[in-house]
């Protein structure tokens, strides 16, 4: 029964939401980058797709080729725009069931999926708002999946997709090769990481091998791939993040200020952010790094890291990351999500699962207004209360990871 419903539920839930896409007519802006850029790759072919002056990594240009073969026509690709999200929310349908195999299916698919497509909070960035940022989510999460694992060669197949789909999926890089590297001390097998890396250097040239042949696309790649982390020069673009508590600047004041200027001690924000959020990360991925240094020094015996440990690290290393950097985005923390999510719906502790979806939602709604609510201007939508929320969910985790590391050393 329960397989049946697995496959009913979610069907008819994705089918739903498409019929109602439509109806959520997202961010304009968006919208109209979107189209442009898919009209162009369909006069122009998937070649030639950076000279609409896009400003994303290759694989998004294959799913916009792959949605403008699918719409037909130049006249159907700016009719059927809203449908565009049916690529993000299936993505986000494929990273809860990456959940549900991770959980060790606990719950039953057709149940996570209810609940987490049903809570506004977590479906408002794909549906309502119309990003992308579930497509980066799903990626990073089944990409660490698979190194947990011990399957070095899809996680690595994983993780060069998500850093071809957006330059943010860096930020897990070094919880990705704590693991990487603790599967090769598992098994002392050179195969164990020649063959991965190899696999992954050739899937990353056939990635580039239709924007090879023209100049200006490659010099666009190679210029997104040194300077998307640096688009531009705000201090906050409406994140909630320590800027909020440690200025006295307003949301427009920090949104338009210039994090090249100096903050304190001759440090830039920028500067001043990097430190800290390099600092914190440190310290937050430094039960991973003791474990696999343990392992290193151990011949004898296997050391297997204890999920718990790798989903609040994960989801840690990107809320520090949302936390402390400037030229932060209010939805930049979404891949943190699906981590969370995991640890709740496997531990029962839903705590930071309710706390984040609260200050995620309230984020994105004060920047969007799509409710149309009346109290905008009131506690509970003030960038500096959120970022206090975020700032309890922070030392929250410090606090698991520092749990489950313990408990990783007793059961070793």
């Amino acid at each position: 029964m329960d397989r049946k419903l697995n496959i009913a539920i979610p069907l008819l839930l994705f089918l739903f939401i498409t019929m109602l896409l439509p109806s959520f007519p997202g961010l304009g802006m968006d919208n109209d980058c979107w189209k442009d850029w898919a009209l162009y790759i369909h006069n122009n072919g998937l070649r030639n797709a950076y000279g609409s002056k896009t400003d994303y990594m290759p694989v998004y240009q294959y799913f916009l080729w792959l949605y403008s073969m699918a719409a037909g026509s130049g006249k159907s690709i700016s009719a059927y725009i809203p449908y565009l999200r049916c690529i993000t929310l299936a993505f986000e349908f494929l990273g809860i069931w990456y959940v549900y195999k991770w959980i060790d299916k606990k719950l039953a698919y057709f149940a996570i999926i209810a609940i987490c497509i049903l809570n506004i909070s977590y479906t408002y960035n794909t549906i309502i708002w119309g990003q992308l940022d579930g497509i980066l989510s799903a990626m990073i999460f089944i990409s660490l999946y698979y190194a947990w694992k011990g399957a070095n060669l899809w996680s690595a197949i994983w993780l060069v997709l998500a850093i071809n789909f957006k330059m943010q999926a860096l930020i897990i890089l070094p919880v990705w090769g704590l693991l990487f590297f603790n599967n090769f001390l598992n098994s002392r097998k050179i195969r164990d990481i020649l063959i991965p890396v190899s696999v992954a250097i050739v899937l990353q040239v056939v990635i580039f091998i239709p924007f090879i042949s023209d100049k200006y696309s490659l010099s666009t790649v190679l210029d997104i791939l040194t300077h998307s982390l640096n688009r531009n020069n705000a201090i906050s673009v409406k994140a909630p993040n320590v800027w909020h508590l440690i200025t006295s600047g307003t949301t427009e004041d920090l949104m338009y200020g210039d994090d090249s200027s100096v903050w304190i001690a001759g440090l830039s924000y920028k500067t001043a952010g990097f430190i800290l959020f390099f600092t914190t990360s440190f310290f937050a991925l430094l039960p991973l790094l003791k474990l696999t240094v343990k392992n290193l020094r151990t011949t004898h015996k296997k050391i297997v890291v204890k999920r718990e440990l790798v989903w609040a690290t994960a989801a840690m290393v990107y809320l520090l990351f949302y936390f402390f950097n400037t030229e932060i985005h209010e939805r930049y923390c979404h891949p943190a999500f699906i981590f969370i999510t995991a640890y709740a719906f496997y531990t029962g502790d839903f705590i930071v699962y309710i706390l984040f979806s609260i200050a995620y939602f309230l984020t994105l709604e004060v920047t969007m207004h799509q409710m149309r609510l009346q109290n905008y201007d009131t506690v509970i939508f003030n960038m500096r209360f959120l970022a206090v929320m975020h700032a309890f969910i922070l030392v929250y985790f410090s606090v698991k990871i520092r749990k489950y590391y313990k408990l990783n050393c007793l059961q070793q």
